[in-house]
């Protein structure tokens, strides 16, 4: 060949055209396909913070998004967060000494903080850890709109656009919008979904083990409890596909065997997350005495299917779009689709919505029991499942009669439900007009029509998406203000929160003693993240029983069956915990520090000091007495003096139902006390108002067995002439005054055994993440007590001695020092299950090492 005859540069060359033209166009595939996946979480983001928007809901206004789970659990957990980030928490991943008053905290961060997402708010100040919360809701929406874009192919090949406009309809569903957005480090349940579809899907093809794996261990990580629910949801549409497929059973076996591997394997990975959270459940407060039925009314549980319904009382929230809805409507007349698919996906929709009505399934669900909050937290997965059997009726483009059907379908689903409760006038105005153009323009694009035209209706198709989903979540927003329940904060980072965290800062002297928000200040679940400090405001699934019931028995108020524990409001509590600085209002909107009386952290006790003391035994005084180990009370008896009858039935006085606001309904009692003694009241389970004679003051107790425990009330201070009257009004049956209510604590007697503590206590005190060591009096013996309760995970060592499991002292952290005398103590913490969860991810790593060992073999053995 001559130097002329030789192709220019630029030119193909001739062998391997073909393949280089076919390249092409598969790469221009690949970037429609991951185009149409950012415009689905676009869409999908775009929708749901308009919907916020219009409504004027934070961050778009002044209204919070929710009054109580958002704002008074979940933001300050991110605060938490952002100060782990930054250096700046009393604590680890291990243990959070900053609220319950030392509590374990790798559970916490698994179930609440491990949605990559939350990741987010230490890269926004401090005081904007509300909108990195709302951006945890929001990026989570967006990745789930464009993985379930994906994964949808996976099922059928189709349109990647159709595909983004239902994905949108999944990501902004029902569940997302009222309970995801609500507990945001659900909504990575969302994500889960199509996630482990396309690692099932790699299954059924025999690819990408080792990522399938990776991705499995994601989910669990990221979120276990939702990642349970999405792994059993996958499973079920793994099963449907695996029976729909067209080859063998042994074909089918392999595919069964790979899936069953590859998520054993991700589970290995992600053991630490499952079996630290898995312990700490078990050792967790139960709250089974108080779960919420499951029962649903089938015509309230269906109308739920319609977009932007909000039942008053729980239903599933299921709701995936009109656009979903109508195209599931439609399946039954898609003579495109067989029939033994379009029976196996009817079939799927059907079991899977009659699960989460039956208490048994229902527990299988939640993960072997019912919760004490939303009952039907699983309803994403049939959101899910929902915008597959509409894909596999849109994938196939329905014949106009088949889409006329599904449009009576609806019609008469309408027809039935428009007057039941959840169907609000926004829920009904979206379906009527979003059904009506929806039809018409999918009517239009059934028609064949040129790829102009086409491309102009799938527009239209994509502006009404977003519009029936902004609607819908707007609608949800006006439906669930929370002003309309009574006044709220704007937010929960508010000034005074910014002013209440740095006043703390300011007087922190830990570990020393704590500082403690305090119950008067805020009214969060959890203060103590909020505002800093090392307090006791607490809200978690995993507070264990021994703190829950050991702070119980010392006065501490609770909610929720003990898993939300109440900041210690009275003097000799605040001392057994070590609690040297308090928050006080000051003025309209500001805050104070207050310094009161505090033994160190850690202190010892005398050997037989754990005594009664005169108090009556069992009794919450008997109980302070042992732990402080001196005698500061007197408990008087009650008697009755005046207003209605209220018999004395043994276990105390059976108070009379107030029928109204007089006087007369008010039942007087009186008791003696030495003059200038603090009068406290402690009845844990009475919920009525005290009035004390002569002063006027009030004090409303709350005590709901078994949910609620009221915390010990203080009086007033007992006048000259020792007589002590108050009266109590009940507005409930069945209420118990007990006889061992009144407690005269002797401000000198107080004032003198903290002065010992503090004198005898540790000499120094060292707290690290989850440890503490302490300098003790030479030949120290006895019982050194640690200000915090006796979880399970703590061991402990004397001298340098073997680690030892610390005792309960009377509900706080107790090492015997023997006899011998000793001069040194450290105590470490660490969670259980830890262990047994890294040696799962180690044969996990082993395991995925060892299957990529392999292929790598078999590749270079290959020819």
């Amino acid at each position: 060949m001559t130097a002329t005859s030789l192709p220019p540069a630029e030119s193909p060359l001739p062998t391997g055209g073909r393949r280089g033209v076919w390249a092409q166009v598969g790469e221009v595939k690949r970037n429609v396909r991951f185009l149409s996946a950012l415009v689905a979480a676009f869409i999908s983001m775009a929708a749901y913070s308009a919907g916020l928007a219009a409504h004027g809901v934070y961050p778009f206004g002044s209204i919070p998004r929710a009054d109580n789970d958002l704002r008074h659990q979940y933001v300050p957990f991110h605060t938490h967060l952002w100060d782990l980030q930054h250096g700046n928490a009393q604590g680890d991943l291990l243990f959070n000494w900053q609220s319950g008053y030392g509590v374990g905290f790798l559970g916490d961060f698994f179930t609440y903080l491990t949605n990559p997402f939350s990741w987010l708010a230490g890269a926004l100040p401090r005081e904007h850890a509300e909108f990195s919360v709302y951006l945890v809701s929001l990026f989570s929406m967006g990745l789930a709109a464009a993985l379930m874009t994906v994964f949808l192919g996976r099922l059928r090949p189709g349109s990647p656009w159709l595909r983004a406009l239902l994905s949108v309809g999944y990501a902004v569903c029902g569940w997302g919008v009222a309970e995801g957005t609500i507990v945001p480090m659900w909504t990575w349940g969302l994500v889960a979904i199509p996630m482990l579809g396309i690692a099932a899907d790699w299954c059924l093809t025999g690819r990408h083990w080792v990522l399938g794996s990776l991705l499995v261990a994601l989910c669990w990580f990221a979120n276990f409890y939702t990642a349970a629910m999405a792994t059993l949801a996958t499973a079920l549409v793994f099963l449907v596909r695996l029976l729909l497929a067209d080859t063998d059973w042994r074909t089918r076996g392999r595919a069964l065997w790979r899936a069953a591997t590859m998520t054993g394997t991700g589970l290995l990975l992600a053991a630490p997350a499952v079996l630290v959270c898995a312990r700490a459940n078990q050792r967790s407060q139960p709250t089974e005495l108080y779960v919420v039925s499951v029962d649903a009314d089938p015509l309230t549980y269906l109308s739920m299917l319609i977009p932007g319904t909000h039942p008053r009382y729980p239903a599933p929230n299921i709701y995936a779009g009109v656009l979903v809805l109508l195209l599931v409507l439609t399946l039954p007349f898609q003579s495109k689709v067989r029939a033994r698919e379009r029976a196996a996906w009817f079939a799927l929709l059907l079991l899977t919505a009659v699960t989460f009505v039956l208490t048994p399934t229902a527990k299988l669900w939640q993960g072997g029991a019912l919760p004490h909050g939303a009952p039907f937290r699983e309803s994403f997965v049939l959101s899910g499942m929902l915008a597959m059997a509409a894909w596999i009726c849109l994938a196939h483009m329905p014949r106009p009669r088949a889409l006329l059907g599904g449009a009576a379908l609806l019609a008469l689903l309408v027809a039935v439900t428009y007057d039941l409760q959840p169907v609000n006038r926004y829920a009904l105005t979206g379906v009527l007009v979003g059904g009506a153009v929806t039809t018409v323009l999918l009517l239009a694009y059934a028609r064949g029509l040129r790829r102009p035209a086409r491309m102009g209706v799938m527009v239209l198709l994509a502006v009404s998406v977003f519009a029936g989903t902004t609607y819908a979540v707007y609608g949800n927003a006006v439906v669930d203000d929370p002003r309309r329940r009574g006044p709220v904060r704007t937010q929960t980072m508010t000034t005074l929160g910014v002013d209440a965290y740095r006043t703390l800062r300011e007087r922190e002297d830990w570990p020393a003693i704590r500082s403690d928000a305090g119950p008067e200040v805020f009214v969060t679940n959890n203060d103590a993240m909020l505002v800093g400090g090392q307090g006791g405001g607490y809200y978690s699934s995993y507070v264990s029983v021994e703190t829950a019931r050991g702070l119980r028995g010392l006065g501490l108020g609770q909610a929720m069956g003990g898993r939300h524990l109440w900041p210690a409001d009275d003097p000799v509590l605040r001392s057994l915990l070590g609690v040297g600085t308090v928050l006080e209002p000051a003025g309209e909107n500001g805050v104070s520090a207050r310094t009161v009386p505090a033994p160190p952290l850690v202190t010892l006790r005398p050997p037989a000091s754990d005594q009664a003391y005169g108090a009556p035994e069992g009794s919450v005084w008997a109980r302070r007495h042992a732990a402080l180990g001196a005698r500061v009370y007197t408990v008087p008896g009650l008697s009755r003096t005046g207003g209605p009858d209220a018999p004395d039935t043994g276990r105390g006085f059976a108070l009379p139902r107030a029928e109204g606001e007089g006087d007369e309904h008010w039942t007087a009692f009186s008791s003696r006390c030495a003059p200038g003694e603090r009068a406290f009241l402690y009845a844990p389970d009475l919920y009525a108002t005290v009035q004390v004679r002569g002063t006027g003051h009030r004090e409303s107790l709350f005590g709901k067995p078994p949910a609620v425990s009221a915390p010990l009330k203080e009086l007033g201070t007992v006048p000259p002439d020792g007589r002590f009257d108050f009266s109590v009004r009940a507005p409930r049956d069945g209420q118990i005054l007990p006889p061992d209510a009144l407690g005269c604590l002797d401000p000198a007697a107080f004032d003198a055994a903290v002065a010992r503590l503090k004198a005898t206590g540790a000499t120094a005190v060292t707290a690290g993440g989850h440890t503490v060591e302490a300098r003790l009096p030479k030949g120290s013996t006895g019982t050194a007590v640690v200000a915090t309760t006796a979880s399970p995970g703590w061991t402990c060592s004397v001298d340098g001695g073997p680690a030892r499991a610390p005792v309960s002292y009377h509900g706080l952290l107790g090492v015997p020092l023997g006899g011998a005398g000793a001069d040194r103590l450290s105590c470490s913490y660490l969670p259980e299950g830890l262990s047994a969860g890294l040696a799962g991810t180690a044969a996990g790593t082993l395991l995925i090492g060892g299957v990529l060992a392999a292929a790598a073999w078999r590749r270079r053995r290959e020819p």
